[in-house]
């Protein structure tokens, strides 16, 4: 579904766009609020403002998406009459193809707020020192509705959590859901950047699931620059939980407290069975092999990883999830999280073979300073068409 679309500059209009919580409202055209599912591929112009890429805006209620600029780095997207769920769960993605920065951006959200007609996040992109984020692209997802798990087959199921305090022993995040079982998340620090998260009554086999993660903005007293980004560390059963380990870090690459978004899933990134498919992809310098873990594909077809030609770059590999993974017409969106360590990873590039219908993802890992390739950095990728 292609939905009309429309850039706001005034940095005014942001706060007014959320609405007020609690009192939905008819959006234009006579879209009547409910939860749903978004997705935009957002573009900064080299005057710094912000655009939605053509055939990239997906809004699953039918209302509209509206994108705008604070200030140099900080900008907001706002999907129309999406309020009312359950709760709110955003993710970043960069795209960075061959007209973006040498080194990309680092983006973080701000904060979500669903007020009942509309859903707005407020995010921010950090340039690399010296440049600019004129050329930036980013996926920006959202979610604030009931996945349910009716046949409870895959327990936990969906999992989104967004966490508040990130210098806390624990917390048991106010803003999550899960789609089946029973039983609240928790999150435990265990060290400067390093979190557990737990979730009980329920567990994935211990070749199931895909998890991503994204920053949340940090207080410019704690950091001036606001950079941090976070990589799911590993996932796995334990007794009738679930854990999945988190490491946040600074753009320089080194540990720090961040708060932090977080889904495991064990579909596609927005929890539903759309064509698409996601996996963790463990070796990124493999010849070409075909998965059988940690991933899922819509068509019930295998998954394909291999890495790409030496003039590619290092770093560079590819995904392709097999059988009839593409749906013409629909709205492409886009998930990528680096998997341990501290490398970052982003989108490069994806396409679809128009015969075989099958889609593909090209993924860039590289070191937080300097952008060098980093030949084994491991990651998660999600591709579902909207």
């Amino acid at each position: 579904m292609k939905i009309s679309s429309r850039i706001v500059l005034a940095g005014a209009v942001l706060f007014g766009a959320a609405g007020v919580a609690g009192a939905p409202q008819a959006q234009a055209g006579g879209v009547v609020p409910g939860p749903g599912d978004g997705s935009a591929a957002v573009f900064i112009t080299t005057s710094g403002a912000p655009g939605l890429t053509n055939g990239y805006t997906h809004n699953s209620t039918g209302g509209a998406v509206d994108v705008g600029q604070i200030d140099a780095t900080h900008y907001w997207i706002s999907f129309r009459a999406m309020g009312g769920g359950t709760y709110a769960n955003a993710q970043l993605t960069v795209w960075n193809g061959a007209s973006g920065p040498t080194i990309d951006p680092i983006c973080t959200i701000d904060r979500t707020k669903d007020a009942g007609g509309d859903v707005t996040v407020w995010f921010q992109c950090t340039p690399f020192p010296s440049s600019p984020l004129a050329g930036t692209q980013l996926f920006v997802n959202v979610t604030n509705r009931l996945h349910p798990d009716t046949a409870r087959v895959r327990a936990p199921g969906f999992v989104a959590v967004t966490t508040a305090n990130p210098s806390a022993a624990g917390e048991t995040p106010v803003n999550q859901y899960r789609s089946s079982g029973t039983g609240l998340a928790t999150v435990a620090r265990t060290g400067t950047g390093l979190y557990t998260v737990t979730v009980p009554g329920g567990a994935f086999a211990w070749n199931q699931g895909t998890a991503f993660a994204t920053a949340l903005t940090v207080s410019p007293t704690v950091d001036p620059a606001y950079t941090r980004y976070c990589n799911p560390q590993s996932w796995y059963p334990s007794g009738t939980s679930m854990i999945v380990n988190v490491g946040c870090y600074m753009g320089i690459g080194t540990a720090a407290d961040a708060r932090f978004s977080l889904r495991l899933v064990g579909r596609n990134h927005l929890g539903g069975t759309q064509p698409g498919g996601s996996q963790w992809v463990s070796n990124p310098t493999s010849t070409g092999y075909d998965t059988i873990a940690y991933g899922w594909n819509s068509a019930g077809a295998t998954n394909h990883v291999r890495s790409l030609a030496p003039w590619e770059g290092t770093g560079v590999s590819h995904v392709q999830f097999n059988g009839a993974t593409y749906a013409p017409g629909k709205v492409p969106s886009l998930l990528v999280s680096a998997y341990g360590g501290n490398q970052r990873c982003s989108l490069e590039y994806h396409g679809y073979h128009p015969a075989d219908l099958y889609t593909n993802a090209t993924v860039r890992c590289y070191a937080p300073v300097g952008g060098a390739g980093v030949a084994a950095g491991r990651y998660s990728v999600s591709l579902v068409q909207l």
